[in-house]
Protein backbone atom coordinates (compact mmCIF):
# COMPACT_ATOMS: atom_id res chain seq x y z
CA UNK A 1 0.00 0.00 0.00
CA UNK A 2 2.73 2.45 1.04
CA UNK A 3 4.95 1.50 -1.95
CA UNK A 4 2.10 2.13 -4.37
CA UNK A 5 1.41 5.58 -2.89
CA UNK A 6 5.12 6.48 -2.98
CA UNK A 7 5.29 5.54 -6.67
CA UNK A 8 2.20 7.63 -7.32
CA UNK A 9 3.79 10.69 -5.68
CA UNK A 10 6.99 10.20 -7.73
CA UNK A 11 4.91 10.00 -10.89
CA UNK A 12 3.12 13.23 -10.00
CA UNK A 13 6.44 14.98 -9.26
CA UNK A 14 7.91 13.74 -12.53
CA UNK A 15 4.82 14.84 -14.41
CA UNK A 16 4.88 18.28 -12.77
CA UNK A 17 8.58 18.75 -13.58
CA UNK A 18 7.91 17.68 -17.12
CA UNK A 19 5.28 20.40 -17.38
CA UNK A 20 7.59 23.01 -15.86
CA UNK A 21 10.40 21.92 -18.19
CA UNK A 22 8.06 22.04 -21.14
CA UNK A 23 6.93 25.52 -20.11
CA UNK A 24 10.56 26.72 -20.11
CA UNK A 25 10.96 25.40 -23.62
CA UNK A 26 7.76 27.22 -24.67
CA UNK A 27 5.94 24.03 -25.52
CA UNK A 28 2.30 24.33 -26.53
CA UNK A 29 -0.57 23.52 -24.15
CA UNK A 30 -1.35 20.41 -26.15
CA UNK A 31 2.28 19.25 -25.86
CA UNK A 32 2.30 19.96 -22.12
CA UNK A 33 -0.64 17.59 -21.59
CA UNK A 34 0.57 14.89 -24.00
CA UNK A 35 1.94 11.57 -22.75
CA UNK A 36 5.38 12.39 -21.17
CA UNK A 37 8.47 10.49 -22.25
CA UNK A 38 10.69 8.95 -19.51
CA UNK A 39 13.14 11.57 -18.19
CA UNK A 40 16.70 10.96 -16.99
CA UNK A 41 17.97 12.22 -13.62
CA UNK A 42 20.13 14.81 -15.39
CA UNK A 43 17.13 16.22 -17.25
CA UNK A 44 15.11 16.42 -14.03
CA UNK A 45 17.92 18.26 -12.19
CA UNK A 46 18.33 20.61 -15.15
CA UNK A 47 14.59 21.26 -15.13
CA UNK A 48 14.66 22.14 -11.42
CA UNK A 49 17.59 24.51 -11.92
CA UNK A 50 15.80 26.28 -14.79
CA UNK A 51 12.61 26.53 -12.71
CA UNK A 52 14.56 28.12 -9.84
CA UNK A 53 15.59 30.96 -12.14
CA UNK A 54 11.93 31.76 -12.95
CA UNK A 55 10.04 33.37 -9.99
CA UNK A 56 6.57 32.26 -11.16
CA UNK A 57 7.70 28.70 -11.88
CA UNK A 58 9.48 28.48 -8.52
CA UNK A 59 6.43 29.72 -6.56
CA UNK A 60 4.21 27.20 -8.33
CA UNK A 61 6.64 24.37 -7.62
CA UNK A 62 6.94 25.34 -3.95
CA UNK A 63 3.15 25.48 -3.58
CA UNK A 64 2.83 22.08 -5.17
CA UNK A 65 5.34 20.46 -2.81
CA UNK A 66 3.83 22.22 0.23
CA UNK A 67 0.35 20.86 -0.64
CA UNK A 68 1.83 17.42 -1.25
CA UNK A 69 3.52 17.44 2.17
CA UNK A 70 0.29 18.55 3.86
CA UNK A 71 -1.63 15.74 2.14
CA UNK A 72 1.00 13.19 3.27
CA UNK A 73 0.68 14.51 6.85
CA UNK A 74 -3.09 14.12 6.81
CA UNK A 75 -2.86 10.60 5.38
CA UNK A 76 -0.34 9.66 8.07
CA UNK A 77 -2.64 10.93 10.84
CA UNK A 78 -5.60 9.09 9.36
CA UNK A 79 -3.54 5.91 9.03
CA UNK A 80 -2.81 6.04 12.77
CA UNK A 81 -6.48 6.61 13.67
CA UNK A 82 -8.12 4.23 11.18
CA UNK A 83 -7.59 0.65 10.02
CA UNK A 84 -6.06 0.45 6.54
CA UNK A 85 -9.26 -0.89 4.94
CA UNK A 86 -11.30 2.08 6.22
CA UNK A 87 -8.59 4.54 5.18
CA UNK A 88 -8.50 3.11 1.65
CA UNK A 89 -12.28 3.38 1.39
CA UNK A 90 -12.18 7.00 2.59
CA UNK A 91 -9.42 8.01 0.18
CA UNK A 92 -10.99 6.26 -2.79
CA UNK A 93 -14.54 7.48 -2.13
CA UNK A 94 -15.85 10.12 -4.54
CA UNK A 95 -17.38 13.31 -3.16
CA UNK A 96 -21.16 12.94 -2.98
CA UNK A 97 -23.61 15.79 -2.42
CA UNK A 98 -25.76 14.80 0.59
CA UNK A 99 -29.35 14.02 -0.34
CA UNK A 100 -32.29 15.32 1.68
CA UNK A 101 -33.15 12.74 4.31
CA UNK A 102 -36.79 13.20 3.32
CA UNK A 103 -36.74 11.99 -0.24
CA UNK A 104 -35.59 8.42 -0.72
CA UNK A 105 -36.78 7.05 2.64
CA UNK A 106 -40.18 8.68 2.22
CA UNK A 107 -40.66 7.32 -1.28
CA UNK A 108 -40.14 3.84 0.14
CA UNK A 109 -42.81 4.44 2.79
CA UNK A 110 -46.11 2.84 1.73
CA UNK A 111 -48.18 5.42 3.64
CA UNK A 112 -46.46 8.24 1.78
CA UNK A 113 -46.91 6.36 -1.49
CA UNK A 114 -50.64 6.05 -0.81
CA UNK A 115 -50.88 9.75 0.00
CA UNK A 116 -48.97 10.60 -3.18
CA UNK A 117 -51.53 8.61 -5.12
CA UNK A 118 -54.30 10.77 -3.64
CA UNK A 119 -52.55 14.03 -4.50
CA UNK A 120 -51.82 12.86 -8.03
CA UNK A 121 -55.36 11.66 -8.72
CA UNK A 122 -58.54 12.97 -7.13
CA UNK A 123 -56.80 15.60 -4.95
CA UNK A 124 -54.73 17.05 -7.79
CA UNK A 125 -57.15 19.99 -8.29
CA UNK A 126 -56.65 20.99 -4.63
CA UNK A 127 -52.88 20.87 -5.09
CA UNK A 128 -53.08 23.14 -8.14
CA UNK A 129 -55.57 25.45 -6.44
CA UNK A 130 -53.20 25.82 -3.48
CA UNK A 131 -50.35 26.77 -5.79
CA UNK A 132 -52.44 29.28 -7.75
CA UNK A 133 -53.87 30.90 -4.60
CA UNK A 134 -50.41 31.10 -3.07
CA UNK A 135 -49.00 33.10 -5.98
CA UNK A 136 -51.19 36.07 -5.00
CA UNK A 137 -50.58 35.64 -1.26
CA UNK A 138 -46.84 34.99 -1.40
CA UNK A 139 -45.84 38.57 -0.55
CA UNK A 140 -47.86 38.32 2.67
CA UNK A 141 -46.96 34.75 3.65
CA UNK A 142 -43.43 33.95 2.51
CA UNK A 143 -41.41 36.49 4.59
CA UNK A 144 -42.53 35.03 7.95
CA UNK A 145 -41.23 31.57 7.02
CA UNK A 146 -38.13 32.76 5.17
CA UNK A 147 -37.04 34.70 8.27
CA UNK A 148 -37.00 31.40 10.19
CA UNK A 149 -35.49 29.37 7.35
CA UNK A 150 -38.57 27.14 6.99
CA UNK A 151 -38.73 25.49 3.53
CA UNK A 152 -41.35 26.92 1.21
CA UNK A 153 -42.40 23.43 0.11
CA UNK A 154 -43.10 22.49 3.74
CA UNK A 155 -45.49 25.31 4.63
CA UNK A 156 -47.08 25.06 1.18
CA UNK A 157 -47.81 21.40 1.88
CA UNK A 158 -49.43 22.35 5.19
CA UNK A 159 -51.58 24.97 3.46
CA UNK A 160 -52.58 22.45 0.77
CA UNK A 161 -53.93 20.03 3.34
CA UNK A 162 -55.33 22.54 5.82
CA UNK A 163 -57.13 25.00 3.55
CA UNK A 164 -56.17 24.66 -0.10
CA UNK A 165 -55.05 28.27 0.06
CA UNK A 166 -58.53 29.53 0.94
CA UNK A 167 -58.10 32.31 3.47
CA UNK A 168 -61.59 32.00 4.95
CA UNK A 169 -61.55 28.24 5.39
CA UNK A 170 -63.25 26.96 8.57
CA UNK A 171 -63.64 23.53 10.15
CA UNK A 172 -66.54 22.16 12.15
CA UNK A 173 -64.19 21.92 15.15
CA UNK A 174 -63.55 25.68 15.12
CA UNK A 175 -60.19 25.79 13.36
CA UNK A 176 -59.91 28.73 10.96
CA UNK A 177 -57.76 30.36 8.30
CA UNK A 178 -55.01 29.23 5.96
CA UNK A 179 -53.30 27.21 8.69
CA UNK A 180 -56.46 26.16 10.55
CA UNK A 181 -55.53 27.56 13.95
CA UNK A 182 -57.70 26.76 16.94
CA UNK A 183 -58.49 29.89 18.99
CA UNK A 184 -56.25 29.01 21.97
CA UNK A 185 -53.24 28.16 19.79
CA UNK A 186 -53.70 31.30 17.71
CA UNK A 187 -53.85 33.44 20.84
CA UNK A 188 -50.64 31.84 22.21
CA UNK A 189 -48.75 32.86 19.07
CA UNK A 190 -50.12 36.39 18.87
CA UNK A 191 -52.83 35.80 16.25
CA UNK A 192 -55.58 37.52 18.18
CA UNK A 193 -58.27 40.17 17.91
CA UNK A 194 -60.16 41.17 14.78
CA UNK A 195 -58.95 42.76 11.58
CA UNK A 196 -61.77 44.34 9.61
CA UNK A 197 -64.76 42.02 9.52
CA UNK A 198 -62.84 38.93 10.62
CA UNK A 199 -60.92 37.16 13.35
CA UNK A 200 -57.13 37.67 12.90
CA UNK A 201 -56.79 33.95 12.01
CA UNK A 202 -58.29 34.82 8.63
CA UNK A 203 -55.64 37.45 7.93
CA UNK A 204 -52.89 35.82 5.78
CA UNK A 205 -49.93 37.75 7.15
CA UNK A 206 -50.95 37.36 10.79
CA UNK A 207 -51.71 33.67 10.34
CA UNK A 208 -48.36 33.07 8.60
CA UNK A 209 -46.43 34.72 11.43
CA UNK A 210 -48.23 32.55 13.96
CA UNK A 211 -47.68 29.35 11.99
CA UNK A 212 -43.99 30.11 11.46
CA UNK A 213 -43.53 30.74 15.19
CA UNK A 214 -45.31 27.48 15.99
CA UNK A 215 -43.10 25.47 13.62
CA UNK A 216 -39.98 27.12 15.00
CA UNK A 217 -41.03 26.21 18.55
CA UNK A 218 -41.49 22.55 17.59
CA UNK A 219 -38.25 22.53 15.59
CA UNK A 220 -36.42 23.58 18.74
CA UNK A 221 -37.74 20.37 20.30
CA UNK A 222 -37.44 17.93 17.40
CA UNK A 223 -34.82 19.47 15.11
CA UNK A 224 -35.51 18.93 11.40
CA UNK A 225 -37.68 15.87 11.99
CA UNK A 226 -40.61 17.21 10.00
CA UNK A 227 -42.77 14.17 10.75
CA UNK A 228 -42.64 14.96 14.48
CA UNK A 229 -43.31 18.66 13.88
CA UNK A 230 -46.39 17.70 11.86
CA UNK A 231 -47.53 15.26 14.54
CA UNK A 232 -47.38 18.05 17.13
CA UNK A 233 -49.15 20.43 14.74
CA UNK A 234 -52.03 18.03 14.19
CA UNK A 235 -52.34 16.16 17.48
CA UNK A 236 -51.41 19.07 19.75
CA UNK A 237 -47.96 19.87 21.04
CA UNK A 238 -48.56 18.76 24.65
CA UNK A 239 -50.15 15.48 23.68
CA UNK A 240 -47.37 14.68 21.24
CA UNK A 241 -44.64 15.67 23.69
CA UNK A 242 -45.98 13.07 26.13
CA UNK A 243 -46.07 10.42 23.40
CA UNK A 244 -42.55 11.24 22.26
CA UNK A 245 -41.29 10.95 25.84
CA UNK A 246 -43.14 7.65 26.27
CA UNK A 247 -41.40 6.24 23.19
CA UNK A 248 -38.02 7.68 24.24
CA UNK A 249 -37.70 10.03 21.28
CA UNK A 250 -37.32 7.18 18.81
CA UNK A 251 -38.30 7.44 15.14
CA UNK A 252 -41.95 8.26 14.67
CA UNK A 253 -42.10 5.59 11.93
CA UNK A 254 -41.44 2.87 14.48
CA UNK A 255 -44.66 0.83 14.49
CA UNK A 256 -45.28 1.03 18.24
CA UNK A 257 -44.83 4.80 18.22
CA UNK A 258 -46.69 5.41 14.96
CA UNK A 259 -49.76 3.39 15.92
CA UNK A 260 -49.89 5.15 19.27
CA UNK A 261 -50.67 8.38 17.39
CA UNK A 262 -54.30 9.34 16.66
CA UNK A 263 -55.39 7.83 13.32
CA UNK A 264 -56.03 11.32 11.93
CA UNK A 265 -52.44 12.30 12.77
CA UNK A 266 -51.06 9.16 11.13
CA UNK A 267 -52.78 10.15 7.89
CA UNK A 268 -51.89 13.83 8.27
CA UNK A 269 -48.14 13.20 8.48
CA UNK A 270 -48.10 11.14 5.29
CA UNK A 271 -50.39 13.54 3.42
CA UNK A 272 -48.35 16.67 4.19
CA UNK A 273 -44.95 15.05 3.60
CA UNK A 274 -46.11 13.62 0.26
CA UNK A 275 -47.34 17.07 -0.79
CA UNK A 276 -43.94 18.48 0.19
CA UNK A 277 -42.25 15.95 -2.09
CA UNK A 278 -44.39 17.15 -4.98
CA UNK A 279 -43.76 20.84 -4.31
CA UNK A 280 -40.03 20.07 -4.06
CA UNK A 281 -39.91 18.44 -7.47
CA UNK A 282 -43.21 18.64 -9.40
CA UNK A 283 -41.71 17.44 -12.69
CA UNK A 284 -40.74 14.12 -11.12
CA UNK A 285 -44.43 13.46 -10.41
CA UNK A 286 -45.74 14.77 -13.73
CA UNK A 287 -47.25 17.82 -12.04
CA UNK A 288 -47.28 21.22 -13.75
CA UNK A 289 -47.20 24.27 -11.51
CA UNK A 290 -47.47 27.20 -13.86
CA UNK A 291 -45.67 30.46 -13.29
CA UNK A 292 -48.26 33.08 -12.39
CA UNK A 293 -47.83 36.82 -12.05
CA UNK A 294 -49.10 37.31 -8.51
CA UNK A 295 -48.56 41.07 -8.44
CA UNK A 296 -51.48 43.17 -7.27
CA UNK A 297 -52.90 46.63 -7.78
CA UNK A 298 -54.87 48.93 -5.49
CA UNK A 299 -57.95 50.53 -7.00
CA UNK A 300 -60.78 52.61 -5.61
CA UNK A 301 -64.43 51.70 -6.05
CA UNK A 302 -66.04 54.09 -8.52
CA UNK A 303 -69.51 53.31 -7.15
CA UNK A 304 -70.84 51.22 -4.27
CA UNK A 305 -69.92 47.63 -5.13
CA UNK A 306 -68.95 44.25 -3.63
CA UNK A 307 -66.42 41.50 -4.22
CA UNK A 308 -69.07 39.30 -5.77
CA UNK A 309 -70.02 42.06 -8.22
CA UNK A 310 -66.39 42.47 -9.22
CA UNK A 311 -66.10 38.72 -9.70
CA UNK A 312 -68.98 38.91 -12.19
CA UNK A 313 -67.25 41.80 -13.94
CA UNK A 314 -63.87 40.02 -14.23
CA UNK A 315 -65.49 36.81 -15.43
CA UNK A 316 -62.91 34.30 -16.65
CA UNK A 317 -60.38 36.76 -17.99
CA UNK A 318 -57.10 34.79 -18.07
CA UNK A 319 -58.51 32.39 -15.47
CA UNK A 320 -60.82 29.51 -16.37
CA UNK A 321 -62.32 29.22 -12.89
CA UNK A 322 -62.91 32.94 -12.39
CA UNK A 323 -61.54 35.38 -9.80
CA UNK A 324 -63.90 35.24 -6.84
CA UNK A 325 -61.61 33.22 -4.56
CA UNK A 326 -58.55 35.33 -5.41
CA UNK A 327 -60.50 38.54 -4.74
CA UNK A 328 -61.64 37.24 -1.36
CA UNK A 329 -58.11 36.16 -0.43
CA UNK A 330 -56.64 39.53 -1.39
CA UNK A 331 -59.33 41.39 0.55
CA UNK A 332 -59.35 39.01 3.49
CA UNK A 333 -60.81 41.52 5.97
CA UNK A 334 -63.97 42.14 3.90
CA UNK A 335 -66.98 39.84 4.10
CA UNK A 336 -68.43 38.58 0.84
CA UNK A 337 -71.76 40.30 1.47
CA UNK A 338 -70.18 43.60 2.49
CA UNK A 339 -71.10 46.61 0.37
CA UNK A 340 -67.85 48.37 -0.49
CA UNK A 341 -68.54 52.08 -0.50
CA UNK A 342 -67.60 54.40 -3.33
CA UNK A 343 -63.94 55.43 -3.27
CA UNK A 344 -62.99 52.65 -0.82
CA UNK A 345 -59.75 50.73 -1.48
CA UNK A 346 -59.88 47.30 -3.14
CA UNK A 347 -56.94 45.01 -3.92
CA UNK A 348 -57.10 43.19 -7.27
CA UNK A 349 -54.64 41.19 -9.39
CA UNK A 350 -52.55 43.63 -11.39
CA UNK A 351 -53.52 42.02 -14.69
CA UNK A 352 -57.19 42.84 -14.02
CA UNK A 353 -56.71 46.59 -13.72
CA UNK A 354 -57.49 47.27 -17.42
CA UNK A 355 -60.65 45.18 -17.05
CA UNK A 356 -61.62 47.14 -13.94
CA UNK A 357 -61.12 50.42 -15.79
CA UNK A 358 -63.22 49.32 -18.76
CA UNK A 359 -65.62 46.39 -18.35
CA UNK A 360 -66.42 47.14 -14.71
CA UNK A 361 -67.83 50.50 -15.78
CA UNK A 362 -70.41 48.77 -18.00
CA UNK A 363 -73.65 49.90 -16.33
CA UNK A 364 -75.75 47.06 -17.78
CA UNK A 365 -73.33 44.32 -16.64
CA UNK A 366 -72.77 45.87 -13.23
CA UNK A 367 -76.49 46.43 -12.80
CA UNK A 368 -77.01 42.68 -13.27
CA UNK A 369 -74.14 41.93 -10.88
CA UNK A 370 -75.69 44.16 -8.21
CA UNK A 371 -79.12 42.63 -8.63
CA UNK A 372 -77.93 39.05 -8.14
CA UNK A 373 -75.65 40.10 -5.26
CA UNK A 374 -78.53 41.75 -3.42
CA UNK A 375 -80.67 38.64 -3.97
CA UNK A 376 -78.00 36.47 -2.35
CA UNK A 377 -77.08 38.94 0.41
CA UNK A 378 -80.18 41.05 1.13
CA UNK A 379 -79.36 44.32 2.83
CA UNK A 380 -81.08 43.88 6.20
CA UNK A 381 -79.86 43.58 9.79
CA UNK A 382 -79.00 40.13 11.09
CA UNK A 383 -81.02 40.74 14.25
CA UNK A 384 -83.93 42.80 15.53
CA UNK A 385 -84.78 44.30 18.89
CA UNK A 386 -87.53 42.98 21.17
CA UNK A 387 -88.80 44.76 24.30
CA UNK A 388 -89.33 42.26 27.11
CA UNK A 389 -92.87 42.19 28.50
CA UNK A 390 -94.11 41.09 31.90
CA UNK A 391 -94.34 37.29 31.96
CA UNK A 392 -91.92 36.76 29.05
CA UNK A 393 -89.20 34.14 29.20
CA UNK A 394 -86.52 33.26 26.69
CA UNK A 395 -88.50 30.15 25.81
CA UNK A 396 -91.68 32.09 24.97
CA UNK A 397 -89.69 34.73 23.07
CA UNK A 398 -87.86 32.10 21.00
CA UNK A 399 -91.20 30.45 20.14
CA UNK A 400 -92.62 33.82 19.13
CA UNK A 401 -89.78 34.40 16.65
CA UNK A 402 -89.81 30.72 15.60
CA UNK A 403 -86.36 30.71 13.95
CA UNK A 404 -84.41 31.49 17.15
CA UNK A 405 -83.55 29.11 19.97
CA UNK A 406 -83.47 30.05 23.65
CA UNK A 407 -79.73 29.35 23.77
CA UNK A 408 -79.03 31.46 20.67
CA UNK A 409 -80.84 34.47 22.13
CA UNK A 410 -79.03 33.99 25.44
CA UNK A 411 -75.62 33.92 23.75
CA UNK A 412 -76.42 36.99 21.67
CA UNK A 413 -77.37 38.93 24.83
CA UNK A 414 -74.80 37.34 27.20
CA UNK A 415 -77.50 35.92 29.45
CA UNK A 416 -76.13 33.17 31.67
CA UNK A 417 -77.53 29.67 31.92
CA UNK A 418 -79.20 27.84 33.49
CA UNK A 419 -81.69 30.40 34.88
CA UNK A 420 -81.67 32.74 31.87
CA UNK A 421 -82.92 35.68 33.93
CA UNK A 422 -84.49 38.61 32.01
CA UNK A 423 -86.21 41.79 33.14
CA UNK A 424 -89.39 43.34 31.78
CA UNK A 425 -88.82 46.63 29.99
CA UNK A 426 -85.32 45.71 28.79
CA UNK A 427 -84.54 45.12 25.10
CA UNK A 428 -83.17 41.93 23.63
CA UNK A 429 -81.34 41.27 20.37
CA UNK A 430 -83.19 38.54 18.54
CA UNK A 431 -81.82 36.85 15.39
CA UNK A 432 -83.80 37.53 12.23
CA UNK A 433 -85.16 34.69 10.11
Amino acid sequence: MKTAKTNMRLFLITFALFIFSACQKKATIAEAYSEPEPLSTDVLIDGIKQCQKDTTCLETLNTYFTDLAEQAKIEKELAIALPEEELNAMLDEQTVIPQSNLKLPLLENTRVQAALNEWLTWKRPKLIETWNNYQFLKAQIYPAFAAKDIPESFFLAIIAQESGGRVHSMSSAGASGLFQFMPATADRFGVRGTIGDYDARFHPESAAKGAASYIEEQRNLYGDDLAKILAAYNAGENRFRRLNKKHQNQSIWNNQFFYDLPSETQDYIAIVLSAKLIFDNPEAFNVVLNDIDGSTAIVRAKTDTSLSELAVCFGQYNNDIGWYRILRNLNATIKAKRVIKQNAVIVIPHELKPVFDSTCQDTELMGLAKKIHDADFPDRPMFTWYKIKQGDSLSTISRKFKCSSKREIAQLNKIKAPRYLINAGKKLKVPQC
